[in-house]
């Protein structure tokens, strides 16, 4: 059981923000609810800021400008803030007040008064609001918040701290300090800094250093991780991309593969799953976990959740591949789940393997200091892959 794969930080530097942008519109609903509509249309001057803002914000407007002129005043701000206090910081407080509350008065005027406002544009601004959304937290998506990379945080915080006050104090000044990572908020989703981000996390230096500043599980080693023992596209079908599968195929062992024909492929996996028990005081051997456990049910390899397991096939749920170009389908090889009797080494016919109270120190027999337990259930199906015309 590898516990730690969740907690390693990938760069995934996704370009999917036209996709994130294209739009599906289904107004079935508003078009059926006039009071929802009424609703939309109201607020929708108030959509138009947010979105508005928030296309600044993520880089995603036609025009860059709006973005320099923004970078370059806090540059400005930032740099020259003893002068701008005293002489210009009052005119240019007042200036920008008066033209934020022109522009917003502007667009709530028209929005509400000119020209109201259809049911796709409505649906277009708030999807545009949703992906937006999206974008701006996807760095925080990929931290992992663990207890464990929280206290790796903290620990680092508070060694670099000292280097941060001598850095400060002797070798840059606190207005450059301010504006260096103020530019890198503002410039963090535009094109050249999302490219030069991407050269940048190819260097094993660079992975190094934000390893040491930030305490996380970052890969270091040039090749790739390996879930799994197995590559789909490498020897049987050309072209099926198994990237994007990982986390799936990591769910289960592909036993055996037999090509059917020129465009089908079968395979016969084989399902591991976990069953674990909590020992609770007053009540025994219990499914009921505490947060920080295992599942009840789960994977092995990845000890992700699974679905329950019993000898009726409609309870569990196959994993499911999303492709336009493979059509998947699951059937039974084994009639029933059996136990793996080589998981606790054949010690007792029930297949539990004992352990304490952090899922540690495995024994094959019960005991007072154990507290939780696990056994292994095994079930082969067969997946057949067929590519369409």
């Amino acid at each position: 059981m590898s516990e730690n794969r969740k907690d390693i930080a990938y760069a995934s530097f996704e370009p999917t923000d036209d996709e994130l942008l294209t739009l599906n519109t289904n107004n079935r609903l508003l078009v059926e609810s006039p009071i929802l509509s009424s609703a939309l249309s109201n607020i929708f001057p108030y959509l138009l800021l947010i979105d508005n803002f928030l296309e600044i914000t993520t880089w995603t407007n036609e025009d860059k400008y709006q973005n320099f002129l923004l970078i370059v005043f806090y540059v400005v701000a930032v740099l020259y803030w003893n002068y701008l206090s005293y002489i210009i910081i009052p005119i240019t407080i007042a200036t920008v007040f008066s033209c934020l509350v022109w522009s917003i008065n502007s667009v709530i005027y028209d929005s509400k008064w000119n020209e109201k406002p259809t049911i796709d544009e409505i649906l277009h601004t708030l999807h545009n609001i949703t992906a937006r959304f999206e974008m701006l937290l996807r760095p925080i998506r990929n931290i992992p918040f663990s207890t464990k990379s929280m206290i790796k945080v903290t620990i680092i915080t508070t060694i670099l701290t000292p280097l941060h006050v001598a850095l400060l104090r002797y070798i840059i000044s606190p207005k450059n300090y301010i504006c260096f990572w103020g530019t890198f908020v503002l410039t963090y989703h535009s094109p050249l800094s999302f490219t030069f981000r991407r050269l940048l996390w190819r260097s094993f230096y660079i992975r190094l250093l934000a390893f040491c500043m930030t305490g996380m599980n970052i890969r270091l080693s040039t090749s790739p991780v390996s879930l799994y023992n197995i590559d789909l596209s490498k020897n049987d079908f050309d072209g099926l991309d198994t990237s994007s599968k990982s986390s799936i195929l990591a769910d289960f062992k592909i036993e055996n593969k037999k090509m059917i024909s020129a465009t089908e492929l079968q395979q016969t996996v084989i399902f591991e799953i976990l069953e674990n028990e909590r020992r609770w005081v007053g009540v025994g051997w219990s499914k009921v976990m505490m947060p920080n456990d295992r599942p009840y049910y789960c994977y092995v390899s990845s000890s992700n959740e699974s679905p329950p397991i019993f000898n009726d096939d409609d309870h569990f749920t196959f994993p499911t591949f999303a492709s336009d170009l493979y059509d998947y389908k699951w059937h039974w090889l084994d009639t029933n789940w059996t136990i793996d009797e080589e998981f606790n080494r054949g010690k007792n016919s029930d297949g539990w393997v004992y352990y304490d109270n952090s899922w540690s120190n495995p024994a094959p027999e019960d005991g007072f200091t154990r507290f939780t337990r696990s056994r292994k259930w095994m079930r082969k199906a067969v997946l057949t892959i067929h590519k369409q015309d």
